[in-house]
């Protein structure tokens, strides 16, 4: 493909882009994202970035201004969270529960939100849920940010459409990106945003870096056009699964004294809860070349909870297994 279409491109591949992204790509993706997750949504309405942190940078620099109050989910994603903060914002956090972010009272400029797959807890916002955050974003003339950015790996049931898809007033912005169903180092993501948006957007964008390359994007294109993209993603859900489940399988028989873990339908990593020292046995693990990233510094306030986010989808059968009997010979020792 990238032979095909550097040859097709010719010395354009070489120019300046659009500051929103190359055409073909983004109505390659309103495609998918119509067919896949239930938007609706034009090509124009498709921004094409680096990157999720980039978009959520981008969204701060526009909407916030110093001291005005934005809410986040409680645990959430730090990204989100820097950004905010970066561009003066008050945060405040939105208690998350077994049906996501619970509706908040009261007014903020902005929400975010990962309601396909909560990050960390992988918990998926409730129908009900949905539609009390899209009247409280109506009512306060407020914005949504739905962040996507793992939706195309659910394995137990298929995933609730968008929050874009129900979205009546033009309120959502969508995130997602191909750092997680391709590869990081392509650096491609993109935005939804409501049709008003797009033009201070394409303008804040072009201050901002000017635009994406657009050979990968056109690459990138042709690998959705082609169908490549939907193989690829059902072999890579057959394959996570499969990790999904081994590790599954490895806590019930060998872990479940020490770790639990909370329930989800999906998602490249698996968050446990853990009672004994969190930050303790973190360092005691990587002495021995085992990362575990930690879940209490996901809360801003004071109430938190300890544990661990696991990630399986890079490893092979055998090493989620070497890693499973380092963390059981850990347990037991300091248990």
């Amino acid at each position: 493909l990238s032979s095909s279409v550097q040859r097709s491109l010719g010395s354009a591949a070489m120019g300046y882009g659009d500051p929103c992204g190359y055409l073909p790509l983004r109505s390659a993706i309103a495609d998918y994202l119509a067919l896949s997750r239930g938007m609706q949504c034009q090509p124009e309405q498709v921004i094409i970035l680096t990157s999720s942190q980039q978009a959520l940078q981008l969204l701060a620099m526009m909407f916030v201004d110093p001291g005005d109050d934005v809410w986040i989910e409680e645990p959430g994603y730090p990204g989100a969270r820097n950004a905010l903060l970066a561009a003066g914002a008050k945060v405040h956090g939105i208690t998350v529960d077994a049906e996501g972010a619970v509706p908040g009272h009261g007014s903020a400029k902005l929400m975010y939100l990962t309601p396909s797959h909560h990050y960390p807890t992988g918990v998926t916002l409730s129908l009900p849920r949905r539609l009390a955050w899209l009247a409280w974003a109506q009512r306060n003339q407020s914005w949504l940010i739905e962040d996507d950015y793992d939706s195309e790996f659910h394995y137990d049931e298929r995933p609730i459409p968008a929050l874009q898809g129900l979205d009546r007033h033009q309120r959502v912005i969508t995130l997602g990106t191909f750092s997680k169903s391709l590869f990081p180092s392509l650096r491609l993501a993109w935005m939804v945003v409501p049709p008003a948006l797009i033009a201070p957007l394409g303008q804040a964008r072009s201050v901002l870096d000017g635009h994406s390359a657009l050979l990968p994007q056109a690459i990138t294109a042709a690998f959705l056009q082609q169908g490549h993209f939907a193989t690829h993603l059902r072999l890579m859900r057959q394959l996570y699964h499969s990790r999904r489940d081994r590790l599954l399988e490895q806590i019930a028989q060998r872990l479940s004294p020490w770790i639990t873990p909370i329930a989800s339908g999906g998602g490249l990593q698996l968050t446990v809860t853990v009672e004994q020292d969190e930050a303790r046995l973190t360092a005691l693990a990587a002495q021995q070349g085992l990362l575990l990233p930690r879940l209490s510094p996901l809360y801003a306030g004071s109430a938190s909870q300890q544990g661990w986010i696991l990630g399986f989808a890079a490893l092979t059968p055998d090493e989620i297994v070497g890693g499973c009997d380092k963390l059981l010979r850990l347990l037991q020792r300091e248990g």
